[in-house]
């Protein structure tokens, strides 16, 4: 199916802009080496250099080319030439050259190691092209991204991850991560976690679920996050080439995320992910947030359709209703005068002054509501996480109409 998808990504390409910066992606063999994914400017800017990258699929890790077809290099790691003194825009830069040639059929030609001169043939197929700036990050997440932790997937958390959109990223990641331990949940409905073994961290898909529509919907955006995850973590090894940030080469501290299934029910499932993500920004990135899926539709959970929970606000931003607010309001009345301590910022008195600002919601077992802090900057880190919850039984006051049927135990 990915094979076949990407030949018509070949024959068939997104319509893009006469200017767009369109890539061509390969994938072949080196010899001795193994498979490689390689994808390069379609055409070189006008007396410009051609630039691209590569990586072996057993790793995944991106290494950076740039030069004409005929002589492309790859650098050696950015801190082996901070060591040894040299400047990482000569030519005593390079680690190998691929020398080749370029048709509508592929790229071939031979490799060479700088260093030996050692030679491995290679022949790279063409299998698609795509225009990379469809995918790119919009001016907030890339701002987001670069500040804090320092790197992001690349593409815009909006944007399909698929063999059409992205295929050089989707031969990155498609069928790499494998079911790992057993099923967790009981009567219809469970699932299992899933690991990249490249990247080492795990995270949830269904494994049963009595409508097979609603199964594959729901376990598509899974694998989404654990695709963006995945390609964040893999980014930052990559930047051990172009980087000498103290985590560059490192999976950024994705490998040590907590990622867990709050609550599963026939209705509902939460996943939480928290941590504190690391890779050269101008501080870590911590974090805390619960996704909650419709497991009656397939999709995430629109919380209008449990509760009387947001209303339109200003600017097209939904806000919390009153009947949240009053909700919120009796929850957080145990919480009065509990002192917050380790925060930078003076002004906060308690984590729930942060409501309904950074309210998150979601579900736990043994079947309540959560109320969270997430979204809140670096100073406020502290307040990240659950800080109140409600009993399943006491929402009947809040419920939209048809709510109740979310509100089913395990």
């Amino acid at each position: 199916m990915l094979l076949g998808a990407l030949a018509l990504a070949v024959l068939a390409p997104c319509a893009a802009p006469a200017d767009a910066a369109l890539r061509t992606v390969y994938r072949g063999t080196l010899e001795g080496a193994g498979d490689v994914v390689m994808e390069l400017d379609s055409e070189a800017p006008s007396g410009g250099t051609l630039t691209g990258r590569y990586f072996y699929p057993k790793h995944g890790v991106d290494i950076p080319l740039k030069g004409t077809p005929e002589a492309l290099t790859e650098p050696r790691l950015f801190q082996d030439l901070a060591q040894a003194g040299i400047d990482p825009d000569t030519p005593a830069a390079a680690a190998a050259t691929w020398q080749g040639r370029r048709d509508a059929d592929g790229y071939r030609g031979r490799w060479i190691d700088a260093r030996t001169g050692r030679q491995r043939a290679f022949t790279l197929r063409r299998v698609a092209q795509y225009d990379p700036d469809a995918l790119a990050p919009d001016s907030v997440q890339a701002v987001t991204d670069a500040i804090s932790g320092g790197t992001g997937s690349g593409i815009d958390r909006g944007v399909g991850i698929n063999a059409t959109n992205a295929p050089y990223e989707t031969l990155k990641l498609a069928g790499y991560a494998k079911p790992v331990g057993p099923d967790s949940g009981t009567g219809a409905v469970a699932y299992r976690m899933w690991r990249d073994p490249r990247t080492k961290f795990s995270y949830p898909r269904l494994s049963r679920h009595p409508d097979p529509q609603v199964l594959a919907r729901v376990n598509h955006l899974l694998e989404q996050r654990h695709w963006q995850m995945n390609l964040a973590a893999l980014a930052c090894m990559a930047s051990a080439y172009t980087d000498d940030n103290p985590a560059a080469g490192t999976l950024g501290s994705y490998d040590d995320e907590a990622i867990t299934v709050q609550w599963l029910s026939p209705a509902l499932m939460t996943v939480t992910e928290s941590g504190s993500l690391y890779c050269g920004g101008a501080h870590p990135d911590n974090l805390f947030e619960p996704y909650t899926f419709d497991l009656l539709q397939g999709g995430y959970l629109d919380w209008n359709r449990a509760l009387d929970a947001y209303v339109p606000g200003d600017n097209g931003w939904r806000q919390a209703s009153p009947a949240l607010l009053a909700l919120v309001e009796k929850a957080r009345a145990p919480l009065a005068g509990a002192k917050i301590e380790n925060t930078e910022e003076a002004s906060l008195k308690e984590c729930s002054d942060l409501w309904p600002s950074y309210l998150a919601l979601g579900t736990q077992a043994p079947g309540v509501l959560t109320l969270s802090v997430s979204g809140v900057g670096h100073a406020m880190g502290v307040c990240l996480g659950t800080h109140a919850s409600v009993p399943f039984k006491d929402l009947t006051p809040y419920l939209a109409p048809g709510g109740q049927a979310y509100l089913v135990g395990e």
